[in-house]
């Protein structure tokens, strides 16, 4: 779909959009859970993925030794992460993007799943906190991604209408968010292997870094 009006404000999902950090979220939980008796597995984290940590505790509790804590997994976890952040972690085309997108004024801010503390450290490491208006984190809204509430927030925050955002994600679950909302959707795959993307709800799918529409941004 070609894109006619310049979106009035872009909203950024970070994990696997800005950075890749799939695998470090992976590790941090499964080192915690295995100090403590529980041998979180890939496949099980499966069941993990994209979702807010609350949630993830939610289903983690029940496997964990009793007397455990949300309050000291979200925190543990926050700062093991934070502490395995590498700015090489990046994915360079979106994080210039950004940079790009702030020189030709367009107002941006990053919402995520994450933690307030976890995503300002992600956006420290990329050298994009100082460029982002604002951040919407799970703990902002009443439901995370899938549900569109953190872009619906993001939108409100901007002193937008939703149709009138744009929304950069990676991954169904941000997909199903930002277009459940009514935003722009860009579906921005980290990897697609030269074959089209199944992103059903994107308004447009990014296969090649240069299919990233600047020209609705330039003219």
């Amino acid at each position: 779909m070609n894109l006619t009006k310049r979106p009035k404000a872009v909203f950024w999902d970070i994990d696997g959009t800005l950075i890749t950090t799939e695998g470090l979220h992976y590790e941090v939980i499964r080192d915690w859970c295995a100090a403590r008796g529980y041998i979180l597995t890939e496949a099980a984290n499966d069941e993990l993925l994209g979702k807010t940590m609350p949630e993830k505790w939610a289903i983690l509790e029940s496997r964990l030794p009793a007397g455990l804590t949300e309050e000291d997994f979200r925190a543990d976890c926050a700062r093991a992460y934070m502490a395995g952040l590498r700015a090489d972690m990046m994915r360079p085309a979106p994080v210039a993007a950004v940079r790009r997108l702030h020189e030709l004024g367009v107002t941006q801010a990053a919402v995520s799943n994450g933690e307030a503390p976890v995503i300002e450290a992600n956006l420290r490491v990329l050298g994009l906190w100082d460029l982002m208006a604002f951040t919407v984190c799970g703990n902002d809204v009443p439901s995370g991604k899938p549900a569109p509430d953190p872009y619906l927030e993001a939108a409100r925050r901007a002193g937008c209408a939703p149709g009138e955002c744009m929304a950069v994600e990676d991954s169904m679950v941000g997909v199903t968010s930002a277009a459940g909302g009514g935003l722009i959707t860009l579906a921005w795959p980290e990897a697609v292997s030269g074959v089209e993307a199944d992103m059903p709800g994107a308004t447009l799918v990014v296969l090649e870094d240069s299919d990233f529409p600047w020209t609705v941004f330039e003219n």
